[in-house]
This record gives structure tokens, sequence and C-alpha cells, in this order.
């Protein structure tokens, strides 16, 4: 079988009522030269026999059924199966302009990237939100230009689905299996990878935020934790490879989300292993944090934290909204 230029790798899971609108919007590419691989990971609903049946009208669809695993597990899978050159990620609730491909294939060529991201757009079931201003320009960068964009939360975004992804750029890089945030582990990883990225402002990307049982619209719960234990990584990953120009910018960012997450975790009252594992790496910054490092405010908070515990921390906070 010839190697197709581009896989396409769709994770599925009880998707059953949007997952004909994602499939079509990849089989409809303009950019036609793709494999798409479905992987139905346990879907316990009719979405494994709607993927055999796209496998049986388009050559093009490859279907992989297994045991469920999670959204990083069926990921994984089209990873270790996709046959291209190059890869892209598109969640099975949400759906591609058609012309997605191509634009990103095009730029990521002609600017040498390795890869290649568009914007996207957040639909909702009263309006659309445009991520960006979509002005259409090109904008090129390094893999420490993609990191710095993260931090600030403009161009490059640590999302997995609105990029294309140079095969050499993917490694034995895999998403973590039993995480939430699983983008937040992995795609600066990706971006490290790369000698050249390209963001191209246009917003090509469907992000459907009206699905009630969507893993972004679930109670805050223990699992939610994980975003902390990804920024944390990536605090030691910038050390490790010597990008001192971040560090105090990555920390700032990791205990933003830290003291978000602490905080929802308090209103929910929750508790168990992995608010523990939270609160024990907590006291560790609270130590080795220095004013080099970190905000003098963020410093603070930590130590509180780290002084007094996560009630007093939460009391504090329901203070200052309050106000």
């Amino acid at each position: 079988m010839r190697q197709p230029e581009i896989s396409v790798i769709v994770p599925i899971y009880n998707v059953e009522p949007y997952l004909c609108r994602c499939v079509d919007s990849i089989l409809n590419q303009t950019f036609r030269d793709i494999e798409v691989l479905l992987v139905d990971d346990g879907s316990p609903d009719g979405c494994g026999a709607i993927c055999d049946e796209y496998a049986a009208r388009d050559a093009r669809v490859r279907v992989i059924h297994k045991k469920n695993g999670g959204l990083s597990s069926a990921r994984n899978a089209g990873i270790d199966e996709a046959a291209g050159e190059w890869l892209a990620f598109v969640d099975s609730d949400d759906w591609l302009d058609l012309d997605m491909l191509e634009i990103l294939h095009t730029a990521a060529l002609r600017h040498g990237a390795q890869i290649a991201e568009c914007s996207y757009r957040r639909i909702y079931r009263d309006r659309v939100e445009e991520e960006t201003e979509c002005t259409a320009a090109c904008i090129e960068g390094t893999n420490v230009d993609a990191l710095e964009g993260m931090y600030d939360w403009r161009n490059f975004k640590p999302v997995a689905w609105n990029k294309l992804y140079r095969r050499c750029v993917i490694r034995d890089v895999r998403y973590p299996v039993g995480r939430l945030h699983e983008d937040e582990f992995t795609t600066y990883r990706f971006d490290w990878n790369a000698e050249k990225l390209v963001f191209v402002d246009v917003s090509k990307y469907n992000y459907d935020c009206t699905r009630e049982n969507s893993i972004t619209t679930q109670a805050f719960r223990e699992n939610h934790l994980d975003a902390c234990f990804a920024m944390r990584e990536r605090v030691d990953f910038l050390q490790q490879h010597g990008v001192d120009c971040l560090r105090k910018k990555a920390v700032d960012c990791y205990c933003w989300v830290l003291f978000d997450r602490l905080y929802k975790a308090y209103r929910a009252g929750l508790s168990g292993p992995k608010l523990q594992q939270v609160l024990e790496m907590v006291d560790r910054d609270a130590r080795e944090f220095g004013a080099s490092d970190i905000s003098p405010a963020n410093l603070q908070t930590l130590r509180l934290i780290s002084q007094a515990g996560l009630k007093e921390f939460g009391m504090m906070r329901e203070q200052q909204e309050a106000r």
C-alpha cells in the first residue's frame, strides 16, 4: 500500500451523534492524500459499527478496535499505526473546515516547518468565539518561541488538535495514559523536537463546547489536578534543556494553574492521594524556589499553603473573591 502523506488520528468513545460530522469533515478535505485512523476505544454505543461502515466505503479509512483505555491510549494506538509522513489529531466531537489540512501542509512546506498550526473557534449553543483575531498572518517560530507562545497564550498553543506534525517530531513521545490534560504533558515535547514551527492565523478547527458529558464540562474531580503535574514537569523540562530565559514565566504559570486547581479542590471538598501528592509538591517548591524563580506574590502563596494548609488558602481566596 502506498504511503499516505498525512495520517489523521481520531480517538472515538461514546460520540455517536457527532461522529459522522467529524469523519465527513476529514474525508471531504481538499487535501486528498490522507489516511484516516478511526480508533474505536471500546465505545459502548454504535460508534464501532459506524467506523466499520466508513472503512467499507472509503479505502483511506482504517479502523482500530481496542479495549477502552482513555483518550491518551487511543491517540497512542493511532500514532503506532500511522503510515503518513505527517500526523494530525482530531477529537471525534469536533470537525474541520474542509481546507484545514491543505492550508497547514502548504504552510509547513513553504516555511520549512516541522509543525504547522492554525487557530480555532469555540462553538457554543448561543455563540461562536474565535480564539484569535484571524489576521491570516503566517508566523514562524523556533521551538523556544513556541514554548513561550504557550505561556503567553498567543500563536502556538498546547492543544493537540489544531496542528500538523511531521513524523520526526513525534519520536518516542506518547500521551500519558490515565491522565487528564494529556496535551499539557506532550505538546511542548513535540514542539521542542521541531527546528521550526509556523502558525497560520486563520480558524480552521471547530471545537465543540456544547456537549454536556464531555471531559471539559465535567464537574471538578481529583483527576483535574493532573494539570498541576503537567505544568511542574514543564519547569523541570526547561531546566534540563537549559532554557533559562523561560524559567520564571514557566514557574509563574505553574503557580497560576496550581492555585486555581487547589482552590477548586477546596471548594469541592476533595481529598485523596492525588491531592496529597500535589500538597507534597507544594511543600518542596516552597522550600526550593527562590526569588529569581518566581514572583514574590506566588512565592508567598506557596509558603502559605505549605505552612497553613489547604483550608487556610481556600478561606483566603474566598475572602478575596468576596471583596
